[in-house]
Parts: structure tokens; sequence; C-alpha cells
């Protein structure tokens, strides 16, 4: 087990790579292997970086999506991940193994309180209904306003002939 004393010197030495050498160095890396490492680390960032970009230009323009916290939980795990691979790529030239072990620390915690949330959340989002569902009540809906507007029309049409009769019914009299 750990002591409190390497988890102090863990944190006072976080940016120190005087330990490790970067890990060009470590190993038989050939230019192609070492390339072909950084490149997918920096496109798996990359994209774990737009994807919630995109997921937020998607919240601003539709509110009211249901389960915000789990979104945001999500949004959170994926920029984490994304994080993992982009140190991942730099330790090549700095080898910041102790920020690496927290960001991936930090990424576990927030991993597991996804899968929570997720798991929470479940019943309820199998209690949705699916979307045409509601395309089916939109046309319910529809119909029983045009029959709505019919019965109305009716309504004033009897109304109005009703008048006229004791309209000729008062004249006669």
């Amino acid at each position: 087990m750990f002591t409190s004393s390497q988890f102090a010197e863990f944190f006072q030495k976080l940016f120190d790579v005087a330990d490790w050498p970067p890990r060009w160095v470590c190993g038989r890396w050939t230019e192609f292997h070492g390339w072909l490492y950084i490149s997918s680390d920096v496109t798996i960032w990359l994209a774990y970086f737009v994807i919630p970009v995109i997921l937020i230009w998607f919240v601003q323009k539709k509110p009211n999506v249901p389960f915000m916290p789990v979104f945001w939980l999500f949004g959170a795990f994926i920029i984490l991940c994304g994080a993992t691979h982009l140190i991942d790529a730099i330790i090549f030239w700095w080898p910041g193994y102790r920020l690496s072990a927290l960001l991936r620390f930090i990424t576990a915690i927030v991993s597991m309180a996804t899968v929570y949330a997720l798991i929470k959340e479940i019943p309820k989002m199998l209690e949705m209904k699916p979307p045409e569902d509601f395309s089916k009540e939109r046309q319910k809906l529809k119909s029983a306003e045009k029959r709505w507007k019919k019965l109305l029309e009716e309504r004033d049409n009897k109304i109005e002939r009703l008048v006229e009769e004791l309209s000729v019914i008062k004249d006669r009299a």
C-alpha cells in the first residue's frame, strides 16, 4: 500500500520529468512505429475533443434535451479519454507520467460516475416513447382538430339558419 509521503511526493513532482526518459528513447521505436502511435493518439484526441463540441452545439440548438446530467458526464468522459491520448502522444518528448497517471485516475472516476448515471437513468430512458409514437399522436390530434372545426362550422351554420328562421317568424308576426 502507498504511504502519505508517496502521495505528497507524487503531487510535489507532478510536472517533474527527471525520473523518466521520453518515450522515444524507451525500447526500440522505429520512426514509423512511433509516428503511427503519435498520429493515432493525436487523431483520437481531436475526435474526442470535437465530439463534445458538436454535442454542446446540439444542446444549444435543441433545448430541453432529457437526461442532461448524463449528457454532461458523457461529455466529460469523452474529453478526458481524449486527453489521455493527447498526453500519451506528448510523452514521446515530455515524459509526464505522473500527470498521465493523475489524468487516467480522474478519467476512471468520471467513467464510473457516467456508468452509474447511465444505469440509474436507463429505466427512465426505456420508458420514453419513440418518435413514431409522437407522430401517430400528432396525426390523431390533427384529425380530432379537423373534426372539431367541422362541428363548430356545422353549429355556426345551424345557429345562422335558426336566426334566419326566427327573423322570418318575427317578420310574419
